[in-house]
């Protein structure tokens, strides 16, 4: 049980990870957060050149060249990349030469991290893990393994065995503190994650997951979708088939640094970031699991949260507001005294609503010192994002 007098100094309390069962891994050095690009939701998504991506080769080239350019660690290649399972084999689809997508991402310095559904084939314990091992995999997407406790504790330490991080998904067991004995069980989806059974996804359910779910530990929920009309015409194959994610594209940005993960998963396509390159500089530059510090700044149920995380001497700070929206006064009292900071603001418009101009954003930069206090104007289910770094004059 845990007790604090404000909910979101929940969300930092160390208990759950001192209680748990020290480290069980001589060398840890192949394990590496960070952030992935990820197909699933991108199939049926035609580009301005007329591309339309799919599960293929040229596709999965073009992920990795997105990645490869913005510093982005991983692919995620999700289901349907096989049509059959044996033990210690898989079927490659003929749409996709998954030889070559490993070679150019070796080339291009990007990992590649696989799916796999545990209901086409309960094979994991004996020979699924060093299969993936040998295609040269650095981790695993594992879907529907159900509500069963030791054949999740044997994926974790299998996975371990066979240096893969591993993801799990579809309704996982929360095992909480397990970061801290088994860190490759890098995030999980215990959420309901966007677009997740093609559900209505409003700012009220996220804020209460951030609240709520996040105190097991880090969840892989899929923020960050930037077409988010587009999303909403129902014309992504894996997307919703009526209009039913709710947000703006700055609580987007914001949500993947409220939500902690070792694995931040971005769902969007290329392009669509490439289309918002100035709002994407805020996930871009995020350093994904290299946090030194944490604070929760603000968070209501049901209201809002706002959240400031430090690498070194920079801050990214990431706040949402449920309906009607609102402001929000950011002391800037961690900062250090007798210095002049670098300040982008990534932020919502007065035109800026969830349901009727999602996509309506502004980014402006200033300077800042300690003790400087920003009220973050937030619209309607939308959000608000700073980046404070040391001024270089």
């Amino acid at each position: 049980m845990l007790l604090e007098e404000n909910i979101g100094d929940l969300l930092t309390n160390t208990v759950p990870q001192n209680v748990a069962a020290p480290l069980a891994l001589e060398d840890t050095s192949w394990i590496k957060p960070g952030k992935t690009v990820w197909d699933w939701r991108v199939h049926g998504y035609t580009a301005a050149d007329g591309f339309t991506y799919g599960i293929d080769t040229e596709s999965y080239l073009r992920f990795i060249d997105f990645a490869a350019d913005n510093g982005i660690e991983y692919f995620m290649i999700d289901d349907a990349w096989y049509t059959d399972v044996s033990e210690g084999h898989i079927e490659m689809s003929d749409k996709l030469d998954l030889q070559k997508v490993m070679d150019y991402a070796k080339e291009k310095g990007v990992s590649i991290l696989l799916y796999y559904d545990r209901r086409q084939g309960d094979y994991g314990d004996a020979a699924l893990f060093p299969y993936y091992q040998e295609l040269g995999t650095k981790g695993i997407k594992y879907g529907f393994m159900g509500s069963d406790v030791p054949f999740t504790r044997n994926a974790i330490q299998k996975s371990a065995e066979s240096e893969l991080l591993i993801d799990f998904h579809d309704s996982p067991v929360p095992f909480t503190g397990i970061t801290r004995t088994y860190p490759n069980a890098i995030t999980r989806e215990y959420c309901h994650a966007q677009q997740d059974s093609r559900r209505a996804f409003t700012p009220q359910a996220f804020i209460r997951m951030a609240l709520i779910n996040a105190l097991q530990g880090p969840l892989d929920m899929n923020n960050g979708v930037f077409d988010i009309t587009g999303v909403n015409t129902g014309e992504r194959e894996k997307g919703p088939k009526a209009k039913n994610l709710y947000t703006t594209v700055t609580a987007e940005a914001a949500r993947t640094l409220i939500i902690f993960s070792g694995l931040v998963c971005i769902p969007d396509a290329p392009e669509a970031y490439i289309e918002k390159n100035d709002l994407f500089e805020f996930i871009r530059e995020m350093p994904v699991g290299q946090w030194d510090e944490t604070k929760i700044l603000h968070a209501k149920m049901d209201a809002y949260i706002s959240t400031a995380r430090r690498h070194k001497e920079s801050w990214f700070i990431g706040s949402v507001y449920n309906e009607p929206g609102g402001e929000l006064p950011i002391t800037l009292d961690f900062l250090e005294a007798g210095k002049t900071y670098d300040i982008t603001y990534y932020e919502d418009t007065y035109e800026t609503h969830f349901k009727t101009n999602p996509e309506a954003y502004q980014v402006r930069k200033g300077t800042v010192k300690k003790g400087d206090v920003i009220n973050a104007k937030i619209a309607s289910g939308g959000g608000h994002c700073m980046w404070v770094r040391p001024s270089k004059k």
